[in-house]
């Protein structure tokens, strides 16, 4: 297993791209929730308002984009860290429900 900066420039921008992705699906799907009193940023309220302007334009399959267009660079952050607490398997590697399998 390999931790983020053992990865090459290239690999660590597609591991943040992952976990962009992945964060954003949550936050559409209402998984993940931020708490803006706690963390006096207003993401929550943000995130919020450019899903509303999603459905008010009638296209709430851009939900994401107008997500990134308000709080691209929380969620960028958020999606770094992810990717340097995570750990990726080298082509030898087998990950089976979280056992490493050599």
């Amino acid at each position: 297993m390999r931790t983020y900066n053992e990865l090459t420039e290239d690999q660590q921008g597609e591991a943040q791209e992952v976990c962009l992705i992945n964060l954003l699906q949550a936050v559409v799907d209402g998984n993940i929730r931020f708490d803006d009193e706690s963390n006096q940023d207003y993401l929550q309220a943000r995130i919020e308002a450019a899903v509303e302007k999603s459905v008010d334009n009638q296209t709430p399959w851009f939900a994401w984009e107008y997500i990134l267009d308000a709080c691209e660079d929380d969620l960028r952050s958020i999606a770094l860290a992810d990717a340097e607490d995570s750990l990726y398997s080298g082509p030898d590697e087998h990950v089976i429900a979280g056992v490493v399998a050599e």
